[in-house]
């Protein structure tokens, strides 16, 4: 069993925050249009592979947890303008992951379960929504904070969730559900009967002659309010999907009438406004600008309905690296800085032969980046 020094561990396959997207079938390439890759079926959506330095705040809150622990896998992602670390680790034969701040909070602890260790009424509502598909893992997540507005706010009591993923015919589906059965999310890959013609019309147009690689269709029952989970009034559905242009990655979400909640395409160079332009190099300060793309915000859910707001909220982003420092910043169309940069201590790898796999940033279900700054 690996010791938990502090040491670079590769970035995570499996995360806590479930992110797995399936991949439709070529008759729907016949219905939107594009060329689509060929892939697994079951195809994951992952970051590029990092190497991430633990900082010994969340090694010495993961050996709390679990003392016997072996850290196997390690990265970092953005809530809402906060850094976290997730943490993959095995205890004896069990997979457990690990969310924590950079000093330590636990955010959520994931365990990997068997079926007869879930309370009967989350399998009975996990059975029903697969519908006779296979469940090929269950796992059982218990948050302990949770990001508001930037801020980490710890939970009056634990709050436990159980996830599980199905698999039928080579397509499959997750689900998370509360211990009593309440349906809390459910995410599938549809069949192609199933996508109404108005996001198929959406994801066409977002494409604009791409290659659709990944869809899903995605069910919200209830969200967290004041730390306890609460029921929709109705369902909040959408289409997730994500394309590919050339070698740049882009992604949408559509409510069922065809209305786009949030895009975000990766960018050249030229394609960036000159102000926006000026003001990430400016932020980079000499650093090796890496990526960068643009992100729109066209609709916020409501009570299970999609609002559109006065005007679409449109921000540019932008990633750097300065030998082994990463960063990156949000900047507005005017030039002003919305989001500073942030530096994180972090080295890229890359697969011998390889692109780099890289999926857009974009903040699916939240919000736009914090208030303007002067640049």
């Amino acid at each position: 069993m690996a010791p938990m020094a502090k040491q670079p561990v590769a970035a995570p396959t499996r995360s806590v925050v479930k992110r797995t997207r399936f991949l439709w079938v070529g008759l729907l390439a016949l219905l939107i249009g594009v060329f689509f890759i060929i892939s697994p079926a079951f195809l994951k959506r992952s970051a590029a592979k990092e190497q991430v330095r633990l900082p010994a705040a969340v090694l010495e809150a993961i050996r709390e947890i679990f003392p016997k622990a072996a850290v196997s896998e390690a990265g970092m992602e953005d809530e809402d303008g906060l850094t976290l670390f997730v943490v993959e680790a095995k205890v004896g034969e069990t997979y457990v992951e690990v969310i924590a701040s950079p000093d330590g909070v636990v955010v959520e602890v994931s365990i990997e379960i068997r079926a007869a260790d879930a309370p009967e009424a989350a399998m009975a509502a996990i059975r029903r929504v697969a519908e006779g598909a296979q469940i090929t893992e269950i796992d059982s997540v218990g948050a302990s904070a949770e990001v508001r507005d930037g801020k980490l706010v710890k939970l009056p009591a634990p709050r436990t969730t159980y996830w599980a993923e199905f698999e039928t015919g080579g397509l499959g589906g997750e689900v998370t559900v509360a211990p009593d059965g309440t349906i809390v999310e459910v995410s599938t890959a549809p069949e192609a009967k199933d996508v109404p013609e108005a996001v198929l019309a959406a994801i066409r147009k977002a494409a604009a002659g791409g290659q659709v690689t990944e869809i899903s269709r995605d069910e919200t029952h209830a969200e967290p309010v004041d730390g306890k989970l609460t029921r929709l009034d109705r369902p909040a559905v959408t289409y997730w999907a994500e394309f590919k242009r050339g070698d740049l990655y882009g992604e949408i979400t559509a409510a069922p009438d065809g209305t786009v909640v949030e895009m975000s395409v990766e960018l050249e160079a030229k394609d960036v406004p000159e102000a926006v332009m000026a003001a990430i190099r400016k932020a980079a300060g000499g650093a090796r600008i890496t990526e960068l793309g643009k992100e729109e915000f066209h609709a916020e859910p409501t009570g299970g309905r999609f609002a559109r707001p006065p005007k679409t909220d449109v921000y540019y982003w932008a990633e750097f690296e300065d030998g082994d420092l990463a960063g990156e910043a949000s900047v507005a169309p005017d030039g002003a800085v919305v989001e500073v940069l942030k530096w994180k201590t972090v080295t890229e790898t890359r697969d011998e032969g390889s692109k780099k796999d890289r999926r857009v940033k974009l903040n699916r279900g939240g919000s736009p980046p914090p208030t303007s700054q002067a640049a």
